[in-house]
């Protein structure tokens, strides 16, 4: 994400969509994401995969002349947006197009270092793939997180499958 700030109007704005942004603390998050937690317990998990599906859905819709053309480059558009939004360096590990399954890492994963309930972060991030996956494939994908910082790995990484 490449960002603008319009100092007269007090705002910043995504160069690429036009859209308001606004930048928010990590511990702004977490309470965010532990008041989610305590109001909805275990639902928490589920509004926070729906959000992230949506988004995940949105964005496509917002790339559709990349996802069209070549879904390798649209797999590097939404790595770069996303490590340029700050939430850590995200890398396509493996990729095979044809049988529509790939591997993708964040390194210094901005939501595995919240101090809340850690499947909150895991749900954002599955949803959003889950619904570019389905924009763009036309199905359910399987989503198995294969590596993870909190077990001291170096990174977290998912392998994404059709269901």
């Amino acid at each position: 994400m490449q960002f603008e700030f319009d100092s007269e109007k007090g705002i910043i704005k995504d160069k690429i969509t036009g859209e308001r942004c606004i930048i928010i603390t990590k511990p702004r998050i977490e309470e965010i994401c532990s008041r989610l937690s305590e109001i909805f317990q275990s639902g928490a998990k589920v509004i926070i995969f729906e959000a992230g599906r949506a988004a995940g859905k949105r964005f496509v819709e917002e790339t559709i002349n990349i996802t069209e053309i070549d879904k390798q480059q649209f797999l590097k558009t939404v790595s770069q947006r996303f490590t340029d939004a700050g939430l850590g360096k995200i890398e396509i590990a493996e990729l095979n197009i044809e049988q529509a399954e790939f591997k993708f890492r964040i390194w210094n994963n901005f939501f595995s270092e919240l101090g809340c309930d850690k499947s909150l972060y895991r749900s954002c991030i599955e949803g959003f793939v889950a619904g570019a996956y389905e924009q763009i494939i036309h199905k359910t994908p399987e989503i198995t997180k294969t590596t993870c910082v909190e077990n001291g790995d170096p990174y977290c990484e998912w392998h994404v499958t059709p269901k």
